[in-house]
Parts: structure tokens; C-alpha cells; sequence
């Protein structure tokens, strides 16, 4: 079973509320949400903190009908687990995957095939960061297993490691005797690798909201994906 926890905060210096910014008349966190239900994951949920800021997230998901969590502000790793305890998704099978709020562009296709990826090479962790492939800042996918999360919760102390929850094992070989990690690589054919390594889909600044409205309006829907995205871009 497969269970994405989207991760989102109000709590952005650079870019304050930016979930909330809308692209073609839809909030950020609801562009993540929706394309990621698409995927072939059993449940969507999103994970946000219980600082009063985040009270705003929560109007929106109750709005709709959005299964979500509040937990620390600072240890992720600490919320991911408790989410998973109190929707009894605690099962030796149970498989999280983790994304960004901040990159409504989420490709459903790219989901599916780690989930697959990760299924087939029987990995307790994978992430989709590969110097050989394109992963465009802001798409980071993680995949890991609710045991070793679990794992992580109980033996990990470092605030640091527990603040960037999952997003740390991919820095450190100190869990490698227990977890064993893999890499999905994002290869599409006719794109130009090194031309297209600068590409940025998350938005931290104005700027980077401003080009993902036009990414947006010129596919005037939902539906497109990161090959798409590429080949509009390899046009510029």
C-alpha cells in the first residue's frame, strides 16, 4: 500500500503563504493534491504543522474534504510517523511517499513509475535526485517504507536529520546497513539533459510563481506532465 504525504507550511520567508497563491484560479496545495490523487497511490493526505499560521491550511482543507495532519514545525520525521500511527497505516507493507507542497507541477506519470521502481528492485528507500537523469528543482519524489521510518523516529536525534524528516538519508551513508536505498532516474527521450539540468518547477520567489503561471496558461489545464513541461521550456 502506498500513502502520499504532501508536506506543507504558510511559514515561507521568501515567498510568505505561497501554497495559498493561486495558478489559473487554483490554490498551489490543491494543484499538488489533485495530481498526485491521479497517481496509482492508495491515499493522499497532507501533513502541516500546528503553528496558528497554518490555521488557514487547515479552513482549506476542511473546505475540501482533504484528509490532513498537524504535528511539529520543526521535526517532519516526528509528523510523518504520527500520521501514519493515527490512520493505522503503522503495516510492515505500508509505503510512504513523500512530496513538496511548493512544486504544483507534481508529475502523476513520475509517481507511478517509482512506484513501480520501487516495487520491482524490493528498496526501503528511493528518491528521484540523479546526476544522470533531469530532475527539475522542486520535483523531488521520496519513496520509503513505513519500517523504516519508523526506524529513523526512534534511533535518529539529530534536529537537523528529523526537521528534513526522509529528505536526509539521501546525504548520509549512516543508515546504509539497514536501509537499503535506490535512485530513480528521469530520462525522457529527445530531451537534452544538460541543456534542461537548470530547469526550476518548485516556487520560492515571485519570480518563480510568475513562471509557473505562464507554464500553466500554456497548457490551459491540468493535465500535463514533466516531459511536456521540458519540451515548452527547451523552446525558450
Amino acid at each position: 500500500m502506498f500513502i502520499i504525504i504532501i508536506q506543507a507550511r504558510m511559514g515561507s520567508t521568501r515567498l510568505p503563504g505561497k501554497v495559498l497563491k493561486k495558478i489559473l484560479n487554483k490554490e498551489i496545495i490543491l494543484w499538488c493534491y489533485e495530481r498526485s490523487l491521479k497517481s496509482n497511490a492508495d491515499k493522499v493526505f497532507i501533513a502541516t504543522s500546528i503553528n496558528e499560521e497554518n490555521n488557514l491550511l487547515e479552513d482549506l482543507f476542511i473546505k475540501n474534504d482533504i484528509p490532513y495532519f498537524r504535528g511539529s514545525e520543526n521535526d517532519l520525521l516526528d509528523g510523518y510517523y504520527q500520521l501514519c500511527i493515527n490512520n493505522s497505516f503503522n503495516d510492515k507493507n505500508i509505503n510512504i511517499i513523500r512530496i513538496t507542497s511548493d512544486c504544483p507541477f507534481v508529475d502523476t506519470n513520475m509517481i507511478n513509475d517509482m512506484i513501480n521502481y520501487f516495487e520491482f528492485n524490493d528498496y526501503d528507500y528511493i528518491i528521484n535526485h540523479s546526476k544522470y537523469g533531469i530532475t527539475p528543482e522542486g520535483s523531488g519524489i521520496e519513496i520509503i517504507r513505513f519500517n523504516s521510518l519508523k526506524y529513523l523516529w526512534e534511533n535518529e536525534k539529530d534536529l537537523l536529520f528529523r526537521e528534513h524528516a526522509t529528505g536526509m538519508l539521501n546525504l548520509t551513508e549512516k543508515y546504509n546497513y539497514i536501509i537499503k536505498k535506490g535512485v530513480y532516474t528521469y530520462k525522457p527521450e529527445n530531451i537534452n539533459i544538460e541543456k534542461m539540468n537548470y530547469i526550476k518547477l518548485s516556487i520560492d520567489t515571485e519570480e518563480d510563481y510568475l513562471k509557473s503561471i505562464e507554464i500553466a496558461k500554456n497548457f490551459n489545464n491540468y493535465n500535463f506532465d514533466y516531459n511536456d513541461i521540458l519540451k515548452y521550456l527547451g523552446k525558450e
